[in-house]
C-alpha cells in the first residue's frame, strides 16, 4: 500500500461530517460545512494546546481548511476516486481497517480480559468424559449422553473421582492418569472446557459440559498463579517402567554421575549433551527445548525446571516416564502486562471458537442496527425438502423451484435458492447417518446467515461506527489530494523543466551566492616536484600546463579547483590577495599548496547550484496559483456571523 506524508500542515485535515445538528461555517458550491466539521480538524491537528480559539487561530485554520475542501472537490469533479490504483488502495485499506472495528468493541475488550485474566492463572484439573457416538450426534443422541453423564454426576464426590475416571470415563488415556490432566492455562483446551475450568471453585465438581467431544464432568483440584514460560536444555538418560532393576540402577546412577561432573566442573553442559543424552531430537542442538508452559510438560519436568532460579543454572537429575533428566534453564519468560499481552492474545482469540462470541453479538447488533427480518416457516421447510432429498452425498432438489425470502438484512434479502445455491458449494463430504441431517442443515443455515450478515455489515460500517466513518474518510480525502497534488504541484516541478527555469530566470535574485574565494589545490608527491611546481605558479602557468609538464613519465602532481565562501575558507579571508599561496605537509609526505586564484563578490547562483530551493519554491508557486484558480472555480462564502461566535 502507498505511504504517504503530508509537508503542509492542510494536508493532514480529516473530512469527517459531524451527525450533529450544527452551524454552517461556510459553503463551497452550495455544499455546507458544519462548525462540528470544522472544530474536529482544528482540536486534532492543533498540536502543545495552541487550539485556543483565538481570533488569529482560527483565520489561520480555516484558510488553511477551505484550501483543502477546494482541493478534494476538485478530485471529486476530476472522479479520482474512479481510478483503478486509488480504487484497489482504497479497497485495500477498508478491509485492513473494517477487522479493527467490525467486531463489538465491548465484547472484544472483555473477551481479551477474560483471556489474559485466565493467562495468569494454572488450574489443576481431573475430567471424565462421555463421548458422542458418532461425528454427527443426533439430538437423540445428545439426551442420551448427558443422561449417561448425570448418572456418573450422582453421588460423585472429589474423594471417588479419580476411581470412576478410570472405571467410566471415555477419555483413553484415563486408564493410565485417572483423568487427571494436571495444570492448564487459556487456549490450552478447546473454550466451553476452559470456561468450566475456571468457573468451577477448588474442590467442586463442574455441571456436565459439552464439547466437540462429548459431555465432561470437571474436577478442580488447586489454582495457582501461572508460571509464564520457560526454556531448557536437558540431558535424558532413558529408563522406562518396563526396564529390570539393573537396567533402571544404572540410567539413575549415569545420571548422578553426569550430574557430579557438571557441578565439579569435569564438563561443561553442552559437551555433556554430546556425549551422553540419549535424546535423539535434541542430542545436536545442545538439549535445547522449546519454550514451554506448564501444560505442555510432564508435570515431574516442569516442577523441576521451574524450580530453576537462574538462566544457566541446572537441576539435579529428575525422573520421568522418559528416564532421567538433568534440566539447564535457558530462559524464562513471565506473564507480561495486559498490554503487553493485548496483541498477541487478540490474534488467539480470533482463531479460537471463543470468537463466536463476540460474532453472535455483531450479528445480534447488525440485526437491530440495520433492521432484520426472517420467515422461520420457510427457513424449516426448506431444511425439511433438503433433508428428504439428500441422496449420497447430493441434494437433489432444484433450487430453481426455491423463490421464497428467508431473511433479510437491511436493504438485502436472501431467498431458499441462495442458500441451496451456497449448500451445493460448500457441503463436499456425505453425511453417514441421514437422521442429524436436519441438525446438520440447520447449524449450515445459521452459518450461512451469519455470514451475509457480517458481510453486510463490513459493507456498511460506516452507518452505525462514526470512528471508521472519520478514518475511511480521512484516507479517501488524503489519498486523492495526493494523487492531485503530486499531479499539479510535487511531480510537476520536477518535471516541467522548461517552468522551472522560467521561474528561475525571473527570481535568481533569491538565489545569490556571497562573497567566495576561488582556489586550486595542488598535491605535490615529493619535494622536488613541489619547488618545480611552486616556480611554475609563480610564473602564472595554468594548472593543465603545470600537469603537462610534470607528469611527463609518471604523476607527480595532481589539482583541483574549488570556490568557497569568503568566511568558510580555511586560511581566512580578510584582504587575502589573488595568487597567495598556502603550504601544507601531508601525512604521507606530499606537500599541498593552495593558490588563490580570484575573489568573487556576489552573484546569483547556476540553476544546478541550487536546484533542489528552486523546486522547493516552484512548488509553493504552483500551488498558491493552483489555490488561486480553485476559489475562481468554485464559490465560497464564510458565516462570519458564525465563525466569530467560535472565538473565546
Amino acid at each position: 500500500m502507498k505511504k504517504f506524508f503530508f509537508s503542509l500542515s492542510l494536508l493532514i485535515f480529516v473530512s469527517c461530517l459531524s451527525a450533529q445538528d450544527t452551524q454552517t461555517l461556510f459553503t463551497l458550491d452550495g455544499k455546507a460545512i458544519t462548525t462540528a466539521e470544522f472544530e474536529k480538524i482544528y482540536t486534532k491537528n492543533n498540536i502543545n494546546n495552541q487550539a485556543d480559539y483565538s481570533e488569529s487561530s482560527l483565520n489561520e485554520y480555516l484558510d488553511l481548511f477551505i484550501n483543502f475542501k477546494l482541493k478534494v472537490a476538485e478530485a471529486e469533479a476530476l472522479q479520482m476516486d474512479t481510478i483503478r490504483s486509488i480504487k484497489s488502495e482504497l479497497s485495500t485499506y477498508q478491509k485492513q481497517l473494517v477487522k479493527n472495528y467490525a467486531n463489538d468493541k465491548e465484547v472484544s475488550e472483555a473477551l481479551l480480559q477474560e483471556a489474559y485474566d485466565r493467562s495468569t492463572l494454572e488450574v489443576d484439573a481431573s475430567h471424565i468424559l462421555v463421548r458422542w457416538p458418532s461425528s454427527y450426534p443426533s439430538a437423540k443422541d445428545s439426551a442420551l449422553v448427558l443422561k449417561q453423564i448425570m448418572n456418573i454426576r450422582k453421588g460423585l464426590r472429589a474423594s471417588s473421582f479419580a476411581k470412576q475416571a478410570k472405571l467410566k470415563s471415555q477419555d483413553p488415556s484415563a486408564a493410565e492418569n485417572s483423568g487427571r490432566l494436571g495444570y492448564l492455562t487459556a487456549f490450552q483446551t478447546v473454550y466451553p472446557f476452559e470456561n468450566a475450568l475456571y468457573k468451577t471453585k477448588a474442590g467442586e465438581i463442574s455441571a456436565p459440559v459439552a464439547t466437540q467431544f462429548g459431555y465432561h464432568l470437571v474436577l478442580v483440584h488447586d489454582v495457582r498463579a501461572a508460571r509464564g514460560k520457560i526454556k531448557t536444555a536437558h540431558i535424558l538418560i532413558k529408563s522406562k517402567e518396563g526396564d529390570s532393576s539393573e537396567k533402571k540402577a544404572l540410567a539413575k546412577a549415569t545420571a548422578n554421575q553426569i550430574y557430579q561432573d557438571l557441578m565439579q566442573g569435569v564438563i561443561d553442559f553442552a559437551t555433556a549433551v554430546k556425549q551422553y543424552s540419549q535424546d535423539s531430537k535434541t542430542k545436536f542442538q545442545e538439549g535445547q527445548l522449546p519454550e514451554l508452559s506448564t501444560a505442555e510438560m510432564i508435570t515431574e519436568f516442569a516442577d523441576a525446571a521451574f524450580a530453576i532460579e537462574k538462566n544457566g543454572e541446572f537441576a539435579e537429575p529428575v525422573q520421568t516416564a522418559l528416564g532421567w533428566h538433568i534440566i539447564q534453564r535457558v530462559s524464562k519468560t513471565e506473564i507480561g502486562t495486559f498490554d503487553e499481552a493485548k496483541a498477541g492474545l487478540g490474534s488467539k482469540i480470533s482463531r479460537d471458537s471463543r470468537s463466536n462470541v463476540a460474532q453472535t453479538k455483531n450479528d445480534q447488533d447488525s440485526k437491530v442496527n440495520f433492521g432484520y427480518t426472517t420467515d422461520k416457516n420457510q427457513v424449516n421447510q426448506l431444511i425439511f425438502d433438503l433433508a428428504k432429498s439428500y441422496d449420497s452425498g447430493t441434494f437433489t432438489l432444484n433450487e430453481e423451484d426455491y423463490t421464497a425470502t428467508i431473511f433479510s438484512i437491511g436493504e438485502d434479502a436472501f431467498t431458499q435458492k441462495d442458500f441451496v445455491v451456497y449448500l451445493k458449494k460448500t457441503v463436499k463430504k456425505a453425511v453417514p447417518n441421514p437422521a442429524v441431517l436436519p441438525a446438520l442443515l440447520k447449524g449450515a443455515y445459521d452459518k450461512y446467515e451469519s455470514l451475509k450478515i457480517q458481510q453486510y455489515r463490513e459493507k456498511h460500517l460506516a452507518e452505525i461506527n462514526e470512528d471508521y466513518k472519520d478514518l475511511m474518510q480521512e484516507y479517501h480525502d488524503g489519498i486523492l489530494l495526493f494523487e492531485l497534488t503530486d499531479r499539479e504541484v510535487w511531480s510537476k516541478a520536477v518535471m516541467d523543466t522548461a517552468g522551472l527555469r522560467k521561474f528561475y530566470d525571473e527570481n535568481k535574485s533569491n538565489y545569490m551566492w556571497s562573497d567566495r574565494i576561488a582556489y586550486t589545490s595542488y598535491t605535490f608527491y615529493n619535494e622536488k616536484a613541489a619547488l618545480k611546481g611552486l616556480k611554475f605558479i609563480d610564473k602564472g602557468m595554468s594548472p593543465a600546463t603545470i600537469l603537462a609538464k610534470l607528469n611527463k613519465k609518471e604523476t607527480q602532481v595532481t589539482t583541483k579547483s574549488s570556490k568557497v565562501l569568503a568566511e568558510e575558507f580555511n586560511y581566512g579571508s580578510a584582504d587575502i590577495a589573488v595568487g597567495t599561496v598556502f603550504s601544507n605537509t601531508l601525512e604521507d609526505g606530499k606537500n599541498e599548496k593552495i593558490v588563490v586564484d580570484a575573489r568573487l563578490g556576489p552573484e546569483p547562483k547556476k540553476l544546478n547550484e541550487t536546484r533542489g530551493y528552486v523546486i522547493s519554491d516552484y512548488q509553493s508557486y504552483l500551488e498558491k496559483n493552483w489555490i488561486i484558480n480553485l476559489k475562481q472555480k468554485y464559490s465560497i462564502e464564510v458565516n462570519q456571523e458564525v465563525f466569530k461566535s467560535m472565538i473565546k
